[in-house]
């Protein structure tokens, strides 16, 4: 049967088609971008803002999104950082809008690209429905899907999901036709994302990510909140109702805001009817803070260090997210690294810039390629509880890997195929992302039929699995989905373990390697007993079943080596009866036409 290529009724406007939006959606802002012709406009809602606070406010039947929240006097009842929430479960329905109704974060995300395409096409007087769509390098599977699911329901076509790191680095690259390595410092108001990428010849190559995903501005707010309490009303927190705690917040993330213009100023600060003037200045608030700015700075260096490059190897600190004006963040890198940076694009606007240039390559033809990679590596249990990497941490994204394995047991119909994530070598250590079961399998000896496994991870983290048996056709497959949400402290421990347990997981997996070819190698022999009986001398018999019995001994053992030579050994005592055989089944078909398999 032909195929053919059947084209879709075209409705738009070629131009629109041409246009494609540049959406970077924060956990307390989001921005909108777009390239014009050689022009990258941000776009601006009603108010002539480019930033959008990412929150909702539910009052009855209205939903008010935005800056136009913030004007209410029930602001405060608003949902804030939502994009926090897709890193734990995004469809679980823990919030409630203006009529009591369960509602999950992907539909309050819903909303908020709503109102951001709404507002977009509003301020460029056209219709707009396909854009990019940046993501924390460290969301996962579930996240990604989340995310997109959020912008699908609001009439956004997204064309790609792309790390935030790696949009603000394609940023610079393009327009600062920058070249060589370097390191992308991302702190939001949630989130703080880190990404070493090489630039070169128009290719963006991501060497490693790292990050904390619940690590950002917010948090900034409040320790600051908490330190004014302690020092100066002798309060924790605790002490204050939600609505006095919410206030105080927003009134220290307006002074934080004011610190990274101002080194010191007064401010009168009003807590449980209690107004005080405080003098506010930077040593203060640097010293609620300096912890979490620490823990970015050590987060940054062990990146550099597990990709084995030299701070002297990096050509700059590329300055991402509002959280990064803080004067502290600059001193912190250079006293640490010592090294350039570059922060000449606005620190809020530099990811939705990069996503718009990336929008516009995509619909008009790339001079460019942008690469990013996966964070864990990925496969299948093997006999044995063993796990066998298809594609590995820090492969190049997108990939399609594919790999062969066979049955172990004789007349085998089905195999189960257990699909890893993880970097320690048995799958009891790693994490199971999903499994399912591919009947129908031939059945022929142990090792004869041919499973062809293939790996697919497309640019937005999803993977397809599928696995199909060569000489029936039979194939089954499946698209991960996350159960659980994997933080960035799960993926952190999940290299660093497989660091400190090398040696023992290599140990472990050549004492499993070995037990299961020298069962192999037991079953083989057992299947051919009667011919040994048969065809070999007294003498031979009673070598070959002395290696058996040590064998089987040593199986109950923990010493690879031993194993390995016992199998030598037998194979060894095997040959005379191996060449027998050999001779007894060439003389049964001398004279008859035999047909040459090509293997």
């Amino acid at each position: 049967m032909n195929l053919i290529n059947i084209e879709e009724a075209n409705n738009k406007n070629e131009t629109d088609e041409d246009i494609c939006i540049g959406l970077d959606f924060g956990t307390t802002n989001s921005v909108c971008a777009v390239k014009i012709g050689k022009k990258t406009i941000y776009l601006e809602d009603k108010n002539g803002k480019k930033l959008i606070p990412s929150i909702v406010l539910y009052d009855g039947e209205k939903k008010i999104i935005g800056n136009d929240a913030v004007k209410e006097k029930k602001f405060l009842k608003s949902i804030f950082s939502i994009k926090r929430y897709f890193n734990k479960n995004p469809e679980k329905k823990v919030f409630l809008d203006g009529q009591n109704i369960n509602i999950s974060a992907i539909d309050i995300a819903k909303e908020i690209f709503t109102y951001l395409k709404y507002s977009s096409e509003n301020f460029l007087k056209k219709e707009l429905n396909n854009c990019v769509l940046t993501v924390p390098a460290y969301f996962d599977e579930r996240a990604r899907t989340g995310i997109m699911k959020a912008a699908f329901m609001s009439g956004l076509n997204v064309k790609r999901l792309i790390n935030e790191p790696t949009s603000a680095a394609f940023a610079y690259g393009l327009e600062k036709n920058k070249r060589g390595n370097y390191f992308v410092y991302d702190l939001g108001g949630g989130t703080f994302d880190v990404s070493l990428l090489k630039l070169s010849d128009g290719i963006f190559k991501v060497i490693g990510t790292s990050g904390d995903p619940n690590l950002g501005g917010d948090d900034f707010d409040d320790l600051f909140a908490n330190k004014l309490l302690n020092n100066f009303f002798n309060l924790s927190m605790s002490k204050l109702a939600e609505e006095e705690k919410l206030s105080l917040i927003k009134k220290c993330k307006f002074l934080k805001e004011r610190l990274s213009k101002e080194d010191e100023f007064f401010e009168e600060i009003k807590v449980k009817g209690l107004v005080k003037k405080i003098k506010i200045n930077r040593t203060f608030f640097n010293e609620a803070i300096e912890n979490l700015l620490d823990r970015t700075i050590e987060i940054s260096d062990n990146l550099l260090k597990e990709s084995e490059l030299p701070v002297e190897n990096i050509d700059g600190f590329i300055l991402v997210g509002g959280s990064t004006r803080i004067k502290l963040v600059e001193e912190k890198i250079l006293k640490r690294f010592d090294v350039k940076i570059f922060n000449d694009i606005d620190p809020d606007l530099v990811v939705s810039h990069g996503a718009a240039l990336h929008g516009y390559e995509l619909m008009n033809g790339a001079k460019n390629l942008l690469l990013d990679v996966t964070p864990l590596s990925l496969g299948i249990e093997t006999m044995g509880g063993l796990m066998e990497k298809i594609i590995s941490r820090n492969t190049t994204i997108p990939i399609v890997k594919e790999q062969t394995f066979t049955t172990h047991e004789n007349g085998q119909t089905a195999i189960k195929i257990t699909i890893l994530q993880g970097e320690r070598e048995t799958s009891k250590n790693n994490r199971t992302l999903g499994k399912f079961i591919l009947s129908g399998i031939e059945p022929k000896s142990a090792g004869i039929p041919r499973i062809k496994v293939v790996f697919a991870l497309d640019v937005d983290g999803i993977l397809y699995v599928s696995a199909s048996d060569e000489s029936t056709g039979e194939e089954k497959h499946v698209v991960v989905k996350t159960d659980d949400g994997l933080n960035i402290k799960d993926m952190r421990d999940i290299v660093e373990s497989s660091i400190k347990n090398a040696k023992d997981d290599m140990q472990k997996r050549m004492l499993i390697e070995s037990k299961i070819k020298a069962k192999g190698f037991l079953n083989e022999i057992d299947a051919v007993k009667k011919d040994i009986d048969t065809l070999c001398s007294k003498k031979d018999i009673e070598k070959i079943n002395k290696f058996i019995k040590m064998l089987k001994d040593e199986l109950e053992k923990f010493d690879a080596d031993k194993i390995n030579d016992l199998i030598d050994k037998l194979n060894e005592s095997t040959k005379s009866f191996a060449q027998m055989r050999i001779d007894e089944k060439f003389s049964s078909i001398v004279g008859e036409k035999t047909d040459l398999l090509e293997k």
